[in-house]
């Protein structure tokens, strides 16, 4: 019998073997000018090959390293790159150029490899291009996605996601091949004539469309977190255990439909489920919407839930699912009387758990929101006119904007992955692992800066986080990463053969700089990550303080000190740097009187004893 451990290594190489085959990763890109600040620069994207080119000679060369073995970040996880470097050097429009040499045309020469063999989108053609290695290469100009030319590779495809509004990378005229874009660039530059084709709610702002579509995908997110319950991802980021539902309608106005005066006209004004029906009722017939030219006073109320589900009775509807929810004590619902608001503010609120949340549970609401058209998780009363009916739902998860910000980013990328257009919950986990759709898929993610607003607890758990959700819920999908960042907690994650460090030149101009210098970043102290990987001068602090500590330092050399030096001394909290100035303090003040010394010795022993 051999020891366990021995089962775990021939596993481990079964599991290396199983990455080795049909896998894509792209190795390296040089680009001669991107028509914006990087021009003439190439970068290696794995450790464990380092492409160069000469111009001169319009030669490529190539050296394996083996630096990392595979599965190293994890099982399905074929490599994670990091750029870093200052701001302004050229990393978000490296990724551009990123996408475009990948799914579309231009960008710059890439090398990548598949099933073990060395590809190139340096046609043919091009014949005065030389390689000292065996390198394929394709017919023609374009994107090695591409379904349409013969060598493409149809088992990869690219995502980008970057939670700014402020790139043009993404836009609307964009056309690449096996390219999703999450970011919210993307989502907000859709094109108008998308919005024939989303519910009524989408009438709203762009941002409306896109808080509104991120909100179902973070309720499906939910349901397929606690549905796996072998599952432990989640638990680094907690979930919410409830989250509010209001309805609210703003308006001096009463329906005088026959339907609803006949609906509401005995209907008491407490208890859960009437307080629901009533406010079911007043929205629908406040939303200004054609009814049924048959409805009239006896017309039902389930007719009415019918009409909100476009006649199809096997969906459920908000009414009936809200109430189950009540009567299986998963809604807590207090009636309270509202107080201080204006004349006309109608609210019905209740919270709800979480766990709860089914599929059913969705469909109901996304039914009602495309129902009313003024149904969107963020909009404001100040924009509605006075004695205007409107109505509203509010959905509140009691998340800051930062762990939104986290749910976000995953809820999108699991939703495009399963390219069910966010609806997760249709790629159920026997799916993804039986279903041979997903076999020796690769995916390129691209992370433009996924650390903003995101708090350093959670940028120290981003890394493990993306890594345990990819493998837990697409176990035979292979990812490779290329992230940019400016958390050096984030870089501590990589090793430093994986990062790509960026400056730039005095011309503003970016430039790579050779790693031999730089120190080791993986599981390094983020202070040494600041000044090292981060091109940082001097100690990394703000602008502020080092201002001020220089002024400190001026004010002891001019022999301008009294008891207030002192205090702003002992106020700094970087140690060397405080000794630094206590022992120049020590020195000018032996040069002082003797009743300005006594005075100032009197005044640090009260602060040592204080500090004491």
């Amino acid at each position: 019998m051999y020891p366990t451990i021995f089962y775990d290594i021939i596993r481990l190489f079964n599991n290396i073997e199983i990455i080795k085959l049909n896998v894509m990763e792209l190795l390296y890109i040089y680009i001669w000018d991107d028509k914006r600040n990087i021009k003439e620069c190439e970068y290696n994207f794995s450790p464990n090959y380092k492409f160069s080119y000469r111009p001169q000679l319009k030669t490529f060369d190539m050296e394996k390293c083996n630096s990392l073995y595979s599965g190293w970040f994890g099982q399905n996880i074929v490599n994670i790159t990091a750029v870093v470097g200052k701001n302004g050097s050229g990393k978000t429009n490296l990724l551009d150029c990123i996408i475009k040499a990948l799914c579309g045309q231009g960008g710059g020469f890439i090398f990548y490899k598949h099933n073990d063999r060395i590809y190139s989108n340096i046609p043919k053609q091009l014949s005065d291009y030389k390689f000292t290695f065996e390198v394929i290469q394709f017919e023609r100009f374009g994107s090695p996605l591409n379904s349409y030319f013969k060598e493409h590779i149809n088992d990869a495809f690219v995502i980008f996601y970057s939670p700014s509004i402020d790139r043009n990378l993404s836009n609307r005229n964009s056309h690449y091949s096996k390219f999703e874009d999450i970011s919210n660039s993307h989502v907000l530059r859709q094109p108008l004539s998308r919005l024939t084709q989303e519910p009524e709610y989408a009438r709203m702002s762009e941002v409306d469309i896109m808080q509104t579509n991120d909100l179902f995908r973070l309720l499906l997110l939910f349901i397929y977190s606690h549905e796996q319950k072998q599952h432990t991802v989640f638990e680094t980021i907690k979930l919410p255990d409830n989250f509010e539902l209001k309805l609210l309608y703003f308006s001096d106005i009463e329906p005088q439909h026959p339907t609803y005066k006949s609906l509401v006209q005995n209907l008491s004004k407490k208890g859960f489920k009437n307080r629901l029906k009533k406010f079911i009722l007043t929205q629908i017939f406040l939303s200004n919407q054609h009814f049924p030219e048959e409805w009239d006073d006896k017309t039902t109320f389930e007719d009415v839930l019918l009409y909100l589900n476009k006649g199809e009775d096997y969906r459920p509807n908000i009414f009936d699912t809200l109430c189950i929810l009540y009567d299986s004590g998963d809604i807590k619902y207090t009636e309270k009387r509202l107080s201080g608001l204006r004349k006309g503010y109608h609210e019905f609120s209740c919270s709800i758990r979480v766990k709860s949340i089914t599929q059913a549970f969705i469909t109901a609401l996304y039914c009602y929101y495309n129902y009313i058209p003024m149904a969107v998780p963020y909009a404001s009363f100040g924009t509605m006119e006075q004695n205007v009916s409107n109505a509203q739902i509010v959905i509140n998860l009691g998340i800051s904007s930062g762990e939104r910000a986290i749910y976000t980013f995953v809820s999108r990328l699991m939703g495009v992955i399963f390219n069910k257009q966010g609806e997760i919950h249709n790629a159920v986990i026997n799916k993804i692992i039986f279903n041979k759709e997903f076999d020796g898929k690769t995916i390129i993610i691209l992370l433009d800066e996924p650390d903003l607003q995101l708090h350093p607890e959670w940028q120290q758990k981003f890394i493990s986080l993306l890594l345990d959700l990819l493998y837990a819920y697409f176990p035979k999908v292979k990812f490779q990463i290329i992230l940019t960042t400016h958390s050096p907690i984030l870089l501590s994650d990589i090793p430093r053969k994986n990062v790509i460090f960026i400056n730039k030149n005095p011309d503003g101009k970016s430039v790579v700089c050779s790693d031999l210098n730089l120190k080791e970043t993986f599981a390094a102290n983020i202070h040494t990550l600041y000044n090292n990987s981060f091109f940082l001068d001097g100690v990394p602090i703000g602008e502020f303080a080092k201002h001020k500590i220089e002024e400190i330092y001026d004010r002891i050399e001019s022999g301008q000190i009294d008891n207030n030096t002192l205090y702003d001394i002992y106020r700094i909290g970087e140690p060397i740097l405080r000794n630094i100035l206590l022992q120049k303090y020590d020195s000018k003040r032996k040069t002082l009187p003797n009743e300005e010394r006594v005075f100032l010795l009197k005044e640090e022993l009260a602060k040592l004893e204080k500090n004491k």
